[in-house]
C-alpha cells in the first residue's frame, strides 16, 4: 500500500483576528494572512451550542469534489486555531468594485406584503433571479458545453448538493457578485452541512452492513432534503427533486453537468480524496461510509439523464 499524503492542517493560532463574520452560527473571523496579505476567513467547528465535528472534513472533501467536476467554488483548507478545529478560506471578493449580495436580498421581490417567511425559496423564483437579475457566470469560471450563464451554472450547484447530500443551500448560501464587469453568480460556498458528517460511527456502520432494507444507505440517501420548498404544500423538496425540477428549466446544462459527473467522479478518485483526510479528524468507518454515500448519490443522479434528453 502506498503512503498517503494527508491534507495539511494549517495552524493559524499566531494570526490576529481582524473582524467577526456576521452570518451563520459558527465561530468565524477574518484575518490578514501575513505572507500573502490576503483576507482569510477561519470557520471553527465550535458553535454557541457546542461542536459540529465533521464540518471541517466535509468542507474539505466537498471542495475537492467541486474541483474535480469543474464547479466554481470557494477554496477550503483544514485548519486549527488555538486547538479549535475548522477550515480556512480566502475571500473570493478580491476587488474593491466587487460586492456580494446573498440570495435572500435578491428574492425580496417575491416576498408578499403579508410577511411571507423570508427564508423560504422556490425553484421558479430562484430561476427567475438567475436569468433576470444575475445573468452572468461566476467570475473567472470556464464555460463548458451548454454551460455558460448563471442559471446554467446554478443547476450544477444543485446537482452538486445532491451528490454530497448538502442540505444547507438556503438563500444566504448562494448569491450574486456585483462588479464593474456586471452581475455574476457567486461561486458555490459553505458545504459543511453535507456528507452526513453528523452521523455517529455506530449508525454509519449499521447502514453499511444492515440487511434491513429500510436502514440501508441506498434508501437513506434518498431522504435528504433541500432548502427549496414545493409551491403546492410548502414542504422541503428532496435534493434529487430540487435538481430535477430546476434541471427541467435548463435541460442542456443539466445533462452536461451529469456527463461531467459521470466522467470525472470515479470510485478510485473519490477514495483518494477521502483517504487524504487525517485519521485524527475522520475515522476509517466514516471514510468508508462517505465514499459509499457519494457513489449512491452519483448513481441516483445519473438515473435522471433520460429526463433531460
Amino acid at each position: 500500500m502506498t503512503d498517503i499524503e494527508f491534507y495539511t492542517v494549517h495552524d493559524i493560532s499566531q494570526e490576529e483576528e481582524d473582524s467577526y463574520e456576521q452570518l451563520g452560527t459558527k465561530s468565524k473571523f477574518w484575518y490578514l494572512e501575513r505572507d500573502t496579505k490576503k483576507d482569510i476567513l477561519f470557520k471553527s467547528t465550535k458553535t454557541k451550542d457546542g461542536f459540529r465535528y465533521g464540518e471541517d472534513w466535509a468542507e474539505k472533501i466537498a471542495c475537492e469534489l467541486a474541483e474535480l467536476i469543474g464547479l466554481p467554488h470557494a477554496h477550503y483548507e483544514l485548519a486549527t486555531y488555538n486547538s479549535e478545529r475548522g477550515v480556512i478560506t480566502p475571500n473570493f471578493i478580491n476587488r474593491t468594485d466587487q460586492q456580494l449580495l446573498a440570495g435572500n436580498l435578491l428574492l425580496q421581490t417575491y416576498l408578499d406584503a403579508n410577511g411571507e417567511n423570508p427564508n423560504i425559496q422556490y425553484i421558479d423564483h430562484v430561476h427567475s433571479v438567475m436569468t433576470n437579475m444575475i445573468g452572468l457566470k461566476p467570475i473567472e469560471s470556464i464555460s463548458y458545453e451548454k454551460i455558460d450563464s448563471a442559471s446554467e451554472f446554478f443547476v450544477g450547484y444543485l446537482m452538486f448538493d445532491a451528490l454530497i447530500a448538502n442540505q444547507d443551500r438556503h438563500n444566504e448560501n448562494w448569491g450574486m457578485i456585483s462588479s464593474i464587469s456586471g452581475k455574476h453568480l457567486a461561486p458555490s460556498y459553505d458545504h459543511g452541512a453535507s456528507l452526513a458528517r453528523n452521523e455517529s460511527d455506530e449508525v454509519r456502520n449499521t447502514r453499511l452492513n444492515t440487511k434491513d432494507k429500510g436502514q440501508m444507505l441506498s434508501v437513506y440517501v434518498k431522504k435528504a432534503r433541500s432548502q427549496f420548498h414545493s409551491p403546492s404544500n410548502n414542504k422541503r423538496l428532496k435534493l434529487l427533486d430540487a435538481f430535477h425540477f430546476y434541471g427541467l428549466k435548463e435541460k442542456g446544462a443539466a445533462l452536461s453537468w451529469l456527463n461531467r459527473l459521470n466522467d470525472n467522479v470515479t470510485e478510485e478518485i473519490v477514495w483518494k480524496i477521502i483517504q487524504k483526510v487525517p485519521p485524527a479528524l475522520m475515522s476509517e468507518i466514516a471514510k468508508k461510509f462517505t465514499v459509499q454515500l457519494i457513489l449512491c448519490n452519483k448513481a441516483n443522479l445519473l438515473e435522471l439523464r433520460n429526463v433531460f434528453l
